[in-house]
């Protein structure tokens, strides 16, 4: 729970700054840094460490799902931990790399990154292959549920997702078959994420929404099924050879929220 305890600690109007920040979260210097980051990655802070309004609507005490019970919670962060784009390794492979390959191993992914860097696709981070390996690992063991694992294991917060599956020694896959069900409003908030005020989204970005969930086409059109039913104002065409995903509706991204918590 240390995505909740570094919220409360932030609203509370601490700072990691402070000589103090070691006791009042009781860990360790490189751990308080670390729940800084991710409360960054997750965009439940920003840049200035204030609450986001998404870090308010989950993590608040009387927020839709300050402890995480609920799966399309963890939906929403991973989607939220691609977008922000602050760990920027996870927007490379859940898109870019995923684009190019669905099996792969740590070696491919560390390649990946290296011609990432070769072609400028990083612009104020500094090449350093040790640093790469450990957030390669860091990424697998968020996703992926271990052969033999412990209790600490499960502090990975996006486990329970299962989209990353080991097939064998240092062979992997992104997991199409038996990942997590992902609510179609879920899906709807990252298009307005992505999109906040568009009448008519491209079908290249729902496509790229894809890979970020692991959705087939199949899981894809059965998403804009359920959206229609949800909402009519939402309509998908996909007749002479045109796929227009359509959204007549002024709806921001924390109606959707709203929509969904308030439906469950």
């Amino acid at each position: 729970m240390w995505l909740k305890k570094g919220y409360d600690f932030v609203r509370s109007g601490k700072s990691f700054n402070d000589e103090t920040a070691v006791v009042d979260l009781g860990v360790g210097k490189n751990m308080v840094a670390s729940i800084k980051f991710w409360l960054k990655s997750f965009g439940i802070i920003d840049e200035e460490n204030n609450t986001t309004r998404f870090g308010d609507l989950i993590f608040d005490d009387n927020g839709y799902d300050p402890f995480l019970e609920d799966p399309n919670t963890l939906w929403l962060l991973h989607f939220q931990l691609v977008h922000t784009y602050y760990a920027t390794l996870y927007r490379q492979v859940f898109v870019y790399f995923h684009k190019e390959r669905k099996e792969f191993s740590k070696t491919n992914i560390f390649n990946f990154i290296k011609r990432q860097f070769a072609d400028k696709a990083f612009e104020k981070t500094i090449y350093n292959e040790n640093t790469i390996n450990k957030d390669i690992s860091t990424l697998l063991k968020m996703y992926v549920i271990p052969d033999n694992y412990t209790f600490d294991d499960f502090s990975s917060v996006l486990i329970d997702l299962n989209l990353i599956k080991k097939v064998e020694k240092d062979l992997y896959e992104f997991n199409y078959v038996t990942k997590a069900e992902l609510n179609p409003l879920v899906f709807l908030y990252a298009v307005r994420s992505i999109a906040p005020d568009a009448k008519v989204v491209e079908y290249d970005r729902l496509l790229e929404l894809s890979l970020v969930f692991c959705l087939s086409q199949g899981d894809l059109y059965e998403i804009f099924s359920g959206l229609t039913a949800i909402n009519n104002k939402i309509t998908f065409d996909n007749a002479a050879g045109e796929q227009l995903f359509v959204i007549n509706d002024d709806i921001d991204k924390f109606e959707v929220l709203s929509m969904y918590y308030n439906q469950i």
